[in-house]
């Protein structure tokens, strides 16, 4: 039983059972849409440019978090089940 401290949020949970596809999806999205603001008001690049850094950098960033997630989920799972290994 996992004590108050290592509790998983409940969003998070939430994430994880979410299919691949979906996390994927929604994790590009966002990715895609904070580069380009970044890009277009921090850094005061032209929308041209800065959709082109968000493409390039959405896609990377959402393989990131992806894999991260999947990665984290594993990792649990085997932890809650030791015999799931075997």
């Amino acid at each position: 039983m996992l004590s108050r401290v290592n509790r998983r949020p409940a969003l998070l949970i939430r994430w994880e059972d979410l299919a691949i596809g979906i996390q994927v999806a929604a994790a590009f999205v966002v990715s895609f849409v904070g580069i380009v603001a970044i890009h277009m008001v921090l850094i005061n690049q032209p929308l041209e440019r800065s959709l082109w850094y968000g493409l390039f950098w959405g896609v990377l960033a959402t393989v990131v978090i992806v894999s991260g997630t999947r990665t984290e989920r594993a990792r649990r799972l085997r932890e809650q089940d030791p015999r799931a290994g075997d």
